[in-house]
């Protein structure tokens, strides 16, 4: 599909909602464990902006391995972080 790059833009996601309660729910998690934003971005092995942007709602469709290796680094599973 020409011309179509990188992921939605915010306005244009249907995601917005579950972004937000995604967000909360892994800033929760952090920050019940005392982990900072770089603490836990070493142990998912992905860049703190990466947290920054997800724990904020700028990405609102972040990858799935992302959120798979920042819920096993927080000891969760994806159901945990559903719920």
């Amino acid at each position: 599909m020409a011309g179509i790059r990188g992921r939605r833009k915010r306005s244009e996601s249907r995601y917005t909602a579950e972004a937000s309660r995604l967000a909360a729910r892994l800033r929760q998690a952090r920050e019940q464990r005392d982990l900072t934003q770089e603490q836990l971005a070493v142990r998912a092995g992905v860049c703190v902006s990466t947290v920054r942007k997800i724990e904020r709602s700028e990405v609102v469709e972040p990858g799935y391995f992302t959120i798979v290796a920042m819920a096993k680094a927080l000891g969760l599973s994806l159901v945990d972080i559903e719920s």
